[in-house]
């Protein structure tokens, strides 16, 4: 028969539990203040628990990825130390006692984990996109981008440039520096910016007066952005200059043509006999061609919204008999000065893999080259 049970102040069927720690102990309060002789201290029952709660705490910061989670790894070390001293103890009651405090430290340690424990390694939520800059939004961003692009990479490095504000922050954004842009102003003959050499804006501004040489066009309607530029001389000078260098490119292409050490064939001989090739090339090409024999793959780099009569392509890939060949034209292309000088020259290797040089050279071109007027 088993003897009737006493429930002493303080525990629950001889198991006191201390409900705000959620920790269990196996000793009445009197016996932690007064001593139990039954082997293992309440005090010492009491330092596990409360370090059992410390590694809680700290561990539920400290979980590694991948790592077992601490509360498997709490209830096992709990398990471990009860059971270490099961084996010691006197009476069988007591052991059933630290195995059920097992149970429901195990169970603590589940519940604090579960609620701060290791946060699951799910995929973080993509990043909201970052809203456009000002100058890149809409119809008219995206006709600023086209010009800005076109600017970094067609234009002088020269050359200043006048720009309104938004556009003035869209070539910066495109590696133009600072230190070539101008405020545009506006006055009785359209926008102009003092000490500038090209005016970048939108049509209805910047086709006016004040910039009447339209250089590049991007978008349409009332999206449209212009470079424009102010010829010296003024707008009639600078029309009769266009034509006399039309013509003298027609006649400069021709002989080209015509040439045993220049090969051309299909587009490249009509744009050659139309004057649609920049003059600076023109001149590069004869002067390549006194040393070897070339022929002309293809030109390219038109001004995007003006006539080839009034900005003629300014790039040409070219191929030679050998690699040593078109190393030493690489280097008297560059060598150059002046408005010869090429904004780039490199060799390339075309889809077929054979080498080329190419040579291309900035905007706006120079007019007067061939006629003895040139205008840079």
């Amino acid at each position: 028969m088993i003897p009737p049970r006493t429930v002493a102040a303080g525990m629950q069927s001889g198991i006191p539990v201390d409900k705000a720690l959620g920790v269990c102990s196996a000793v009445s309060d009197a016996a932690v203040s007064g001593g139990w002789s039954g082997g293992t201290s309440g005090n010492g029952m009491q330092l596990a628990g409360s370090q059992t709660r410390e590694a809680v705490r700290s561990a539920a910061h400290r979980t590694l990825p991948g790592a077992p989670s601490w509360g498997r790894v709490l209830a096992t070390t709990v398990s471990l130390w009860v059971g270490r001293r099961v084996a010691r103890l006197r009476h069988p009651r007591m052991a059933l006692v630290l195995t059920i405090c097992v149970v429901a430290v195990a169970a603590a340690v589940v519940s604090v984990t579960q609620v701060g424990g290791t946060p699951s390694r799910t995929a973080s939520a993509p990043r909201p996109h970052a809203a456009p800059p000002a100058w890149a939004r809409g119809p008219a961003g995206a006709a600023r981008t086209q010009a800005a692009t076109w600017m970094a990479g067609q234009v002088n490095s020269a050359e200043t440039v006048g720009c309104d504000p938004l556009m003035c922050a869209a070539l910066r954004a495109h590696g133009v520096a600072a230190s070539r842009l101008l405020p545009v102003t506006s006055g009785p003959d359209g926008l102009s910016a003092a000490g500038a050499g090209v005016v970048v804006a939108s049509a209805s501004a910047a086709g006016q007066q004040g910039a009447p040489v339209l250089l590049a066009s991007f978008g349409s309607g009332a999206s449209q952005v212009e470079v424009r530029t102010a010829p010296p001389g003024g707008s009639a000078a600078y029309q009769r200059a266009v034509a006399a260098d039309l013509a003298a490119r027609r006649a400069a292409g021709m002989q080209l043509v015509h040439s045993q050490r220049i090969g051309v064939a299909g587009q490249a001989v009509a744009q050659l006999q139309a004057g649609q090739v920049d003059t600076r090339l023109l001149i590069m090409l004869a002067m390549l061609a006194s040393e070897h024999p070339w022929r002309v793959t293809g030109f390219a780099d038109a001004s995007p919204g003006v006539p080839l009569a009034e900005a003629p392509v300014r790039e040409v890939t070219i191929t030679g008999p050998d690699a040593a060949d078109l190393a030493a034209a690489l280097a008297m292309v560059r060598a150059q000065r002046g408005p010869y000088q090429p904004a780039q020259a490199a060799i390339v290797h075309l889809p077929g893999g054979q080498m080329a040089l190419r040579i291309d050279f900035a905007a706006p071109g120079p007019l007067g080259l061939l006629t003895g007027g040139a205008s840079a």
